[in-house]
């Protein structure tokens, strides 16, 4: 049993992953702190105590090491983990401190980091993974002119987080005018991408030693407009696998749990698009599939831990998990928001009642 302080609690609109982390943790016996930079999230008898960070936002590193010395010290605390990826980032910067404190973070250093940031992604994926055209731009004539020069629908996302779909001009103008101004305060610097059609398909690792010590492919069924997965399908395939350890290898990847995200397309080829530098939501799913990510991580064995069991997941806690589903029952699977993906034809929201 281990003391684990876990970020990132909020679970409305997109989910952050600190809930689904700390039900893993929880099935695996351990105990969790969590830490958010509000009180407003969601807390349960999942934690041991909750804290407030608001450094995380603030990028006050100093009274941030000064509160994880208090934390350490009062609740013995043993590891650290970043559930949103500017957390990860954040925590990055602190590692040698942490180090020193005794502290072991769950996530990629800064080196990794800078490698798999999206501007940086095809450096590296274009050995393994075929990778979407991409542009950095920094103008709204710049966006025009590269959508235009690759055709849309085109995907307008921020250089670290959030992603909006554009299909002609006009929702392009919007689109790259919203995320300039919630990721960087308006002046535009964004990233403007193609749109690949096909299938989601994501790995889930846990690398320990310079070894994938646990392995799992998720096709995503349904998810909101920043691309959550709410309802998907894990899969005992491994048809990643090979391209995923190379990649871990290419960019030397320390002691972490992160996740690739691929579009499978018309021609049966995988386009990279993006690595989460943290556990995402859905892991909790895999401990539930008796697959759990942190107990391989914890206690890796000689062999990879792969899944044998092909679920779906999605819907309320009950039913959070099945072997078989009959997706004839589902609607809008395709791109849906605030995780209503089981939102069938004779179901209503509340707020419909009131029209």
């Amino acid at each position: 049993m281990a003391n684990f302080l876990v970020t990132d609690l909020k679970v409305i609109d997109s989910p952050q992953a600190g809930i689904g982390v700390a039900r893993s943790l929880k099935a695996a016996g351990h105990n969790i702190f969590g830490a958010d930079d509000t009180p407003l999230v969601t807390t349960s008898d999942l934690f041991e105590d909750t804290f407030v960070l608001e450094e995380i936002r603030t990028l006050n590193l100093d009274s941030l090491v000064k509160k994880l010395i208090n934390l350490k010290e009062a609740y013995e605390i043993e590891y650290i983990v970043p559930c949103y990826d500017e957390t990860a980032i954040l925590f990055s910067f602190i590692r040698e401190k942490l180090n020193f404190l005794k502290l072991q973070l769950i996530a990629p250093d800064l080196e990794a980091l800078r490698k798999i940031r999206k501007t940086n992604l095809s450096n590296i994926s274009s050995n393994y993974f075929a990778h979407p055209k991409t542009k950095v731009i920094n103008s709204m004539d710049d966006a025009v002119s590269f959508a235009e020069e690759v055709g849309y629908p085109v995907f307008v996302k921020g250089l670290t987080k959030g992603a909006i779909r554009a299909s002609n001009k006009d929702e392009l103008i919007t689109a790259v005018t919203r995320v300039t101004k919630i990721w960087n305060n308006g002046e535009i610097s964004c990233i403007v991408q193609k749109e690949i059609v096909g299938k989601f398909q994501n790995a889930l690792i846990a690398y320990k030693n310079g070894e994938i010590v646990c392995y799992a492919e998720m096709e995503k069924v349904g998810m909101d407009g920043n691309g959550a997965a709410w309802f998907g399908k894990i899969k005992t395939t491994t048809d990643l696998f090979d391209k995923v350890e190379s990649i871990c290898k290419h960019i030397q990847l320390n002691d972490c749990i992160i996740e690739l995200e691929t579009i499978k397309d018309e021609n049966g080829e995988n386009h990279l698009y993006e690595i989460n530098p943290r556990p995402p939501a859905w892991i909790y799913a895999t401990a539930l599939n008796k697959q759990n990510f942190f107990e391989a991580f914890l206690n890796p064995k000689k062999k990879t831990v792969f899944n044998k069991h092909e679920v779906f997941f999605g819907k309320e806690s009950s039913d959070f998990i099945k072997e078989t589903v009959d997706l004839s029952q589902y609607s809008n699977l395709a791109m849906f928001s605030k995780g209503a993906a089981y939102k069938t034809d004779n179901q209503k929201y509340p707020s419909e009642l009131i029209l």
